[in-house]
Formats: C-alpha cells, sequence, structure tokens
C-alpha cells in the first residue's frame, strides 16, 4: 500500500469539515496508507523526518482564499525545500473564486506540480484552468454525499426540516415580523419542525436560535455557546472545543425529513440518507446540484446579501416555502431519484479513488 502524507481541515473550525475528514479517511482505508496531518498544525514534517514521496491536499475549501489556505500555503512555504521532491495531489478540494494575486505564486507552485486535481464541482475546475498551465482537473463527487456509507450513521425518519441559514439573515430590527416565520408557520401546518443546524461561525445568532432551535443532537454541545454569542478566538476554542466531544457528526444528517442550508455540509450529506435538500447558499455553489444530479431540482435560488431587504426576506420565504411544498407531495419520488443517482456516483467514486490511490508513487 502506498503511503502519503494527507493534508486536511481536520477536526476544528466547521462541523461539516469534521464529517468530511472522517468519511474521507473511510474512503481511504485500505487503499492509501495516511499519515494525517491537520492543516493548522505549527508544521507538516518535524525535525529530522524523512520527505513524503506524496502529499495529498484536501478535501474541503483549504487551498484559496480561507483561513485554512493561509495557513497551508504559509507553512508549505516555510518547509519548501523538504517538499522539492514530493508529488502533489489535490483530493476533492475547493476553489470556487480565483486565487488572490498574493495566492497565485503559491497555488501555482503546488498546482504545477499536481499530476491529479481532483474537484467536487465544475467551477472548481475552471477556476484551477485559469491559474495557469496544470494538469486537467477531475470531477468527483464529494464523499459526504455517502456519509451513510462511510459512517455507522443509522437513517431515522422524524419530522423536522433542518435549516442551515446565515446569521446576517437575522436581526433584532426584523425578528418580530420576520418573512420566515411564514416558512415555520407553513412547515407547522404540515407537521413539520424547523430545526437549525449550525457548521461554523455566521451559522447563527440567538434572534435565529429563538425562532429555529438547534438540531437535538447538537443541543447539549453547542447550546450554551452559541446563544452567549461569543467572537473571534473565545468562539473558536469553545467550538473546537464542542467538536471534540460530540457523538457523531455523521448522524447530525441523518434524523429528518428535509433539508436546506447554505453551506456544502449543511446541504449534500443529507441526500447520503435520500432526504430532500435543498441548496440555498452561495452564488458559486449554485451549479453543484446541476454537478450532482444534471438539473436544479435541489437548487432553492434565493436572494443573499449581508444586508437583506425585507422585500429580499419575503422572497427567501416564498421560495422556500414552495420549494418544501414540493419536497413534502414529492417525497418519496424525490427519495427515490436521489436513491438511483447516488447508486451511481458511489460506483463511480470508487473507481475514481482505486484509480487516485494507484497514481501515487
Amino acid at each position: 500500500m502506498k503511503k502519503a502524507l494527507w493534508i486536511t481541515c481536520g477536526v476544528r473550525g466547521n462541523a461539516g469539515d469534521a464529517l468530511l475528514h472522517d468519511v474521507t479517511r473511510e474512503l481511504f482505508a485500505g487503499r492509501i496508507d495516511l499519515d494525517l496531518r491537520v492543516v493548522s498544525s505549527p508544521e507538516y514534517l518535524s525535525k529530522g523526518a524523512p520527505s513524503p514521496e506524496n502529499v495529498v491536499i484536501g478535501p474541503g475549501g483549504l487551498f484559496v482564499q480561507t483561513n485554512s489556505s493561509r495557513h497551508l500555503h504559509a507553512k508549505l512555504a516555510k518547509q519548501w525545500d523538504r517538499f522539492e521532491s514530493s508529488q502533489f495531489s489535490l483530493w476533492s478540494t475547493g476553489i470556487l473564486q480565483a486565487p488572490t494575486p498574493d495566492e497565485v505564486a503559491a497555488v501555482r507552485r503546488v498546482t504545477s506540480r499536481a499530476p491529479q486535481i481532483v474537484v467536487r464541482a465544475t467551477r472548481e475546475a475552471d477556476f484551477i484552468r485559469q491559474v495557469g498551465p496544470v494538469t486537467s482537473p477531475e470531477w468527483a463527487p464529494c464523499a459526504s454525499l455517502f456519509t451513510d456509507r462511510l459512517s455507522d450513521a443509522t437513517a431515522a425518519h422524524r419530522d423536522v426540516v433542518v435549516v442551515n441559514f446565515d446569521s446576517f439573515l437575522f436581526t433584532p430590527d426584523n425578528i418580530a415580523d420576520h418573512p420566515l416565520r411564514r416558512f415555520a408557520d407553513f412547515a407547522a401546518a404540515h407537521g413539520l419542525e424547523v430545526r437549525s443546524m449550525v457548521n461554523a461561525s455566521g451559522d447563527s445568532n440567538r434572534q435565529m436560535l429563538d425562532l429555529f432551535p438547534l438540531i437535538d443532537i447538537d443541543e447539549p454541545y453547542f447550546g450554551d455557546l452559541l446563544r452567549a454569542e461569543k467572537e473571534g478566538r473565545e468562539f473558536h476554542e469553545g467550538f473546537n472545543e464542542a467538536l471534540s466531544r460530540h457523538p457523531s457528526f455523521a448522524q447530525r444528517y441523518a434524523d429528518c425529513r428535509f433539508a436546506f442550508g447554505k453551506r456544502l455540509h449543511g446541504w449534500l450529506p443529507f441526500l447520503a440518507f435520500d432526504k430532500p435538500a435543498a441548496f440555498i447558499g452561495m452564488g458559486a455553489r449554485r451549479g453543484m446540484p446541476k454537478d450532482y444530479f444534471g438539473d436544479d431540482e435541489f437548487l432553492c435560488a434565493v436572494p443573499r446579501a449581508t444586508t437583506m431587504t425585507h422585500r429580499q426576506l419575503e422572497q427567501t420565504a416564498d421560495r422556500m416555502i414552495a420549494t418544501l411544498s414540493r419536497f413534502i407531495a414529492q417525497e418519496d419520488r424525490l427519495a427515490a431519484r436521489i436513491a438511483a443517482r447516488r447508486e451511481e456516483l458511489w460506483a463511480q467514486l470508487q473507481s475514481q479513488a482505486d484509480a487516485f490511490a494507484d497514481a501515487l508513487r
């Protein structure tokens, strides 16, 4: 079995990345001898350690314009002479916007020596090609789409709609007559309760949590911290400590009927349990439902701005209500469609993971 020094987000900062860390490690168990490094580690190679033949970076948003990417490129640069003979590979990593001018050289230094670049969105491939002459990127489904197969989580069927929102949607000024109250009322009229999933900073505030309480599995670990609305280092230390105690990142996605998510991992892993889920997040990711399913059946294109007008919030509520109405009416068909497509994509991912491992030195 070939060995690789694998740099990953790890269990820190973002509960979705923590899930991704777990399922990717399981996917490659028996394929690659993984020498894991967390991107925030002080250094990737200890003094006296041999230079690795293979270095894999990914999965997740740790390559361009994130806090993780700043860690990654700074630490690679600091020890670059020890990676001179290494072959780099990128696995399912996020490049959803062009690198900043300061990042371009660091990104090119890696991509120019990466014979394998696997992305999880076609838009990511477009941005990689803009960096300069590189290996042609290959699309593969994100391993989180198969959380059911790559974890011990078990599906349950509770009358819950899970939502993953931006905190800026909810303010003290708009909460009293917030249009998303209509979404909650619509769900309740159909016997459904709306609950919040919080994966990282920026996903909640007290106004939102009063309207949409946390999912049950998260409340004992994140509840007090999130309602205290701590910021900066104090928040991140508390959130990482809660992540270290959390019983199952995978089970968070298994106990509902429907979901709406603004993060990739506030959306995609619900589909792993054949739950109809709609993406409501950033424009850069709105091509992903089509990447996975060939159309926009699992996209709910809502307005998104850091300062939302009441009219934009009304549009958000209207579109989410329309999508939830369709999900309720067509639940069985949608679940069957998800299951059938995942069978196809699972076979594809298995083949791609084998080829990725085989191509290492």
